[in-house]
């Protein structure tokens, strides 16, 4: 009997938060990591981890292997004879490019293949939260494209479920990601957000996010710019490392329809209409991170309009 052909995806890195869009909103990047599933006969789970070889990834806690093995116990396939899963690419890891979750995303999106049963993006995220993933980061690894998650079920209630809403995104935008040479875990970065904000916060920052999605879609880069600040998050993670400040006005300073952090940092992301202001917007924020003693690089990346689902089954 001849051996199945290999099955082959890809998993975009992501933006999230957006400003406002705390936990909410992200776009997928097109920076993948390459997904090769190869059937095995001797019943064992592996990951093969080409995307970051300096790395010591400890299979116990392999966000790939953990999403594969939690897909299969959500879809009810044993994977009886046992599956190779081969990650290439690079994402670049603890700035904000949503690693994690690409990672818990893969294994969910190995298990769908594998398993050829029915299935929701709303389960599937509400799976990928549950083993620790982020469910703005998560919505657009799973889906590609620009993404809104809401949460439906309410506070204290277990499990918790969301939907994902695809929004309409300008073909027109342009991202440029500036990344300080600084990693940080998630928890670190959260550590500096405050447990309680105040009311009327909650209300600017519900129209913002509304002003966000707005100037996505229209390309409106003045629509941007105002609604992009925001109250929630960034104002708190502006101190993660030296320069951020100076390089987000940089970036304005530089053309940019709006700068914010990206995902929780120490990234910034950097958005404009126009492909030619891309290079000196990059080059700007490097130069402010410079000032302040601090290295970075600069990224320009499209939209990715793919994800770990398939295509053909959504929501």
């Amino acid at each position: 009997m001849a051996k199945p052909d290999p099955i082959t995806f890809h998993i975009p890195a992501s933006a999230a938060n957006l400003g406002p869009g705390y936990g909410v909103l992200a776009i997928a990047l097109d920076l993948p990591l390459h997904i090769t599933i190869e059937p095995r006969t001797d019943g064992q789970l592996v990951v093969e981890r080409a995307d970051d070889p300096a790395a010591q990834h400890d299979p116990r806690h392999d966000p790939v292997l953990r999403g594969l093995r939690a897909g299969g116990e959500l879809l009810g396939q044993a994977f009886g004879k046992g599956v190779t899963v081969h990650v290439d690419g690079t994402i670049p890891r603890g700035v904000g490019l949503g690693t994690i979750s690409a990672g818990f995303a893969a294994g969910l999106g190995a298990a769908i293949r594998l398993a050829r049963k029915r299935w929701t993006a709303g389960t599937l995220l509400d799976q990928l939260i549950a083993l620790g993933g982020d469910p703005a980061h998560g919505a657009a690894a799973l889906l590609g494209g620009l993404t809104a998650t809401v949460p439906l079920s309410p506070p204290r209630e277990q499990p918790t479920r969301h939907q994902i809403l695809q929004q309409i995104l300008h073909p027109g935008w342009q991202f440029v990601v500036v990344m300080p040479d600084a990693q940080m875990g998630t928890a670190e970065t959260k550590r500096v957000l405050p447990p309680t904000l105040p009311h009327a916060v909650a209300a600017r920052t519900a129209g913002r996010v509304l002003g966000v999605l707005q100037a996505l879609q229209h390309g409106d880069e003045a629509l941007l710019r105002d609604s992009l600040f925001d109250e929630t998050h960034v104002p708190y993670r502006r101190h993660l490392v030296d320069g951020i400040e100076q390089a987000l006005r940089a970036g304005l300073d530089a053309g940019a329809a709006g700068t914010t952090i990206c995902g929780h940092g120490p990234g910034l992301l950097a958005l404009t209409m126009d492909p030619l202001r891309s290079q000196p917007i990059g080059k700007a924020m490097i130069g402010a991170f410079e000032s302040a003693g601090r290295r970075a690089t600069a990224l320009p990346l499209g939209i990715a309009h793919y994800g770990a689902l398939p295509a053909q089954q959504g929501h």
